[in-house]
């Protein structure tokens, strides 16, 4: 299932839409992107983070040693999880300025 219903990698769906369609990253918002080192979308994550740090948008990258896609959510308890969840808190909190409790 693509976009809204649209196949996948057509181009009826909106370039900006497509990250990695988009040739001019600036002026994005801050970024969050954690990732599984063994993540099926861990190599276009990376690249994706990379190209906002060139486009000098303030970008964090988490790579989770040997994490698969949605490790987290099956094992909520696990300390990784555990972790993991904080640390998407603690970024949703910076960007929306919240002081930690």
């Amino acid at each position: 299932m693509g976009l809204l219903g649209m196949k996948p990698g057509t181009q009826a769906v909106p370039n900006n839409a497509v990250p990695a369609r988009v040739a001019n990253l600036s002026g994005l918002p801050p970024a969050f992107i954690g990732v599984g080192s063994i993540d099926l979308f861990h190599d276009e994550d990376v690249d994706y983070a990379q190209r906002l740090n060139a486009a000098d948008v303030p970008t964090e990258l988490i790579v989770v040693p040997g994490a698969f896609h949605g490790f987290d959510l099956p094992m909520i308890k696990a300390p990784i999880s555990l972790w993991f969840t904080a640390a998407k808190i603690d970024a949703l909190r910076r960007g929306l300025g919240i002081a930690a409790k």
